[in-house]
Formats: C-alpha cells, structure tokens, sequence
C-alpha cells in the first residue's frame, strides 16, 4: 500500500511539474506605450507596468516566432496605432517572450 501511495505522488509530482508556463495576456496601447525592432528583426515592446521596466520581446533566432509572425505582430501594432486602439499581448512571464498579438480593440 505504501509503494502505492508512493507512486502516485511521485506521478502527480512528476505531472505538475512538466506544466507549460502560463501566459500573461496584457493590453499594449503603441499610442502611449513605445515599440521598436532593431536590425535583426527582434521586436521589443516598452511601458509595460506588469514587466517591471523590462522589455517584452519577440526574437526569430530561436525558431518561433518566425520572422512573418513577427512583421504580422508589428503591422498588426502598426495599425492599432493608426486606429487609435490598443492590442492585447500574450507573453511569458518568466522571460518576458512575446507568444502572439492580438488584432486591434478598442
């Protein structure tokens, strides 16, 4: 009974510790908030109260997210911009990477 017990602990342990990181979603206003790509396509998004001065971020040299994801996020912040609306950003907490923009809102 006791190896029993023993192993599903060590199973449950074992499954919560393989859990994915969770994402924070926060909303991203490029009228008051400030972006910039640098030379080798990296995109780094500025003013975020919840990342505590860091930048979030967005490189291609890791496999995801792909230089077109990356152009689609930053004509996607562009066009907030133009409209006068903001994004919602979906990040890892942990490392401060971007995972997606979403389209514009008001």
């Amino acid at each position: 009974m006791k190896k029993l017990v023993a192993l599903i602990a060590s199973v449950i342990l074992l499954a919560t510790a393989s859990l994915p990181a969770s994402a924070a979603d926060v909303y991203f206003d490029p009228n008051v908030q400030y972006y910039n790509m640098d030379g080798s396509g990296t995109l780094f998004l500025w003013g975020i109260p919840e990342a505590n001065g860091n930048a979030l971020l967005a490189n291609p040299d890791y496999g995801w997210p792909t230089e077109t994801a990356i152009a689609a996020w930053y004509a996607t912040i562009l066009k907030a911009q133009e409209l006068n609306l903001r994004v919602v950003i979906s990040y890892n907490p942990v490392n401060f990477e971007i995972w997606y923009v979403a389209r514009p809102r008001p």
